[in-house]
């Protein structure tokens, strides 16, 4: 590719007869070296800017795969958090189902003890009316003896 510099140094070979007149070539050779700068510098700054925003998408990329590398952690952590959690709540069911059983069993071991006592003082109750019934008897009995008398 010519650059501005190319342009202003080119010479053309002058001929005697039928050449071109110097001073119009020349002229135009200036127009279009300023025309080629300006389009030289605009494609340089153009290329300049290609290369930035080219940066600029490598870093954001770059930023993204590691936004989706943090989602996946976070996505990874958060299963982890899950299962553990389910096994935990699975440990303390099976816990209260043994710790319920177990008041189960208890409270009827209870039951039967006081099922127990109650047929104890049942039994006792019996045998308080028995004598009181008895001792009455004998009352009654010394009672209609001494009539007797």
């Amino acid at each position: 590719m010519l650059t501005p510099l190319d342009i202003d140094n080119k010479t053309f070979k002058k001929t005697k007869l039928g050449g071109y007149d110097i001073n119009d070539v020349e002229d135009f050779l200036v127009k279009v070296m300023d025309d080629y700068e300006t389009l030289y510098k605009e494609n340089s700054e153009l290329k300049d800017k290609v290369n930035t925003m080219q940066e600029s998408v490598k870093y954001y990329k770059s930023i993204e795969e590691g936004i989706n590398k943090t989602i996946e952690n976070a996505q990874s952590q958060a299963e982890n958090i899950k299962e553990v959690a389910m096994r935990e709540a699975e440990t303390i069911k099976k816990e209260a189902e043994v710790e319920s059983r177990n008041e189960l069993e208890k409270l009827k071991q209870d039951i039967i003890k006081a099922e127990t006592e109650l047929e104890d003082k049942r039994k006792q109750m019996q045998i308080y009316k028995i004598r009181v019934s008895s001792m009455l008897q004998a009352q009654l009995n010394i009672i209609n003896e001494d009539r007797d008398v």
